[in-house]
């Protein structure tokens, strides 16, 4: 099975080429290609996400990504023009019209360069639903259904931070097969904490076609608190990897002091964070708190930012407080779950102290459960892993276009 898949939920375009083989309790998977457009440098100076200059990046890349996908897969009639083409443009160029309405520049580069190709060989075209942001994912939704009308291929609509599950299953077979895998299995019950800027939840799975989250944040997502803590502290954007830098600086124990090295004579404050709702006899988080209790500390302290080794002290405890709730959070839920696999998902995995944590505590208090932890090259947002909740989820490929829309808050269940 050859799925072609498509994400565009917030600031990342990408499109992959994916054939799977074998049963889905063995399955193999070649990587066709795989590629990802980061708009994170055009955001970066608005400190966010702009939705709609992520969407207006999504139409002008779309086009450009899909050719280079087809060019890598080797298919080899994707760059030779269809016999059949004067007779498909007439039949079918008001429908694309119409599914492109609200995107003319794609619909323009749509007509010159992908309608005059021979349609792939592949089988389903599969594309993130949501949940993100709205005028971001109707992107790609219509260019899949341009697709999918064009190539006449049924669509799969898939759950985004079910992708982000499903990532930490791939593992490369061997430097010699650069586009082989292997996809590690998952023994169930599993519990899955999935950690991005927009979610932060728990999530058990009894099947790959049964979800329920136990636990989820009630206020702000980890993600998005690493980077409004690395704003308080004058870094860059995305928070997370400067935080993680700045705090893996050599400083003294955690318990930092600040002494005459800050100018601050005869001052011995101590900076402890609080770890929200870590004694909570559910699985909800709450970073809310926390990052008001940096912002309070930083007023109380403004010393602290005059010194770089003096806010990776902020960085280093911050960083700690959050993965502090994660992992006890995470290992309560597997022990009362009896969970066989525990997994790690979204952007936030890509934290080299919360995987070192999570594999240490896993080892130590769920011996015979296994780990799985995405590569972090495959953390972020991208289609590979859209192609492997297609094959995985429960959904059924759709050629009733109608029925497909985005759900910017869209729930796993």
């Amino acid at each position: 099975m050859i799925i072609c898949s498509i994400e565009t939920s917030c600031d990342e375009t990408a499109i992959a080429i994916a054939e799977f083989s074998g049963s889905k309790k063995r399955p193999a998977l070649r990587v066709l290609s795989h590629i990802v457009s980061s708009q994170v440098k055009l955001h970066a100076k608005f400190g966010g996400v702009v939705p709609n200059l992520a969407k207006r990046e999504h139409e002008k890349n779309l086009v450009p990504i899909l050719l280079r996908a087809l060019t890598e897969a080797r298919f080899s009639n994707s760059g030779f023009q269809n016999p059949n083409y004067k007779q498909k443009q007439k039949s079918k160029i008001q429908k694309l019209e119409k599914i492109l309405e609200r995107e003319q520049e794609l619909l323009k580069k749509f007509k010159k360069y992908i309608m005059p190709l021979q349609p792939p060989p592949v089988d389903a075209i599969a594309v993130t639903e949501g949940p993100g942001l709205a005028p971001a994912l109707w992107v790609g939704l219509n260019f899949a259904k341009a697709l999918s009308a064009l190539w006449n291929k049924p669509i799969v609509p898939v759950n985004h931070m079910a992708g982000h599950l499903y990532s930490a299953l791939i593992q490369k077979k061997s430097d010699l097969q650069p586009t082989a895998y292997n996809l590690q299995p998952i023994a169930f019950p599993a519990i899955a904490l999935l950690v991005s800027g927009g979610h932060t939840e728990l999530v058990l799975m009894k099947s790959h076609e049964n979800f329920r989250v136990v636990g989820e944040t009630l206020d702000d997502a980890a993600g998005e608190v690493f980077d409004k803590v690395a704003r308080m502290l004058g870094l860059g954007y995305p928070g997370g990897p400067a935080i993680s830098a700045l705090a893996e600086m050599e400083i003294p124990i955690s318990n930092f002091q600040i002494t005459k090295k800050f100018k601050i004579q005869n001052s011995k404050k101590q900076l402890k964070l609080p770890r929200p709702m870590i004694n909570s006899k559910d699985y909800n988080f709450s970073f809310s708190g926390l990052k008001t209790a940096v912002l309070y500390f930083l007023q109380g302290n403004p010393e602290f930012l005059k010194s770089k080794r003096a806010k990776s002290a902020v960085a280093r405890e911050f960083q700690n407080a959050v993965v502090d709730v994660l992992i006890s959070k995470t290992i309560r839920a597997a022990n009362e779950h009896r969970a066989k696999t525990v997994l790690l998902g979204g952007g936030v995995a890509a934290n080299e102290l919360l995987r070192k944590r999570l594999d240490e505590f896993v080892a130590r208090d769920l011996p015979h459960a296994t780990l799985r932890i995405p590569r972090s090259d495959l953390t972020g947002d991208n289609a590979l892993m859209i192609a492997l909740a297609a094959y995985f989820g429960k959904k059924k490929p759709m050629k009733n276009l109608q029925k497909v829309a985005a759900y910017a808050n869209l729930r796993l269940s």
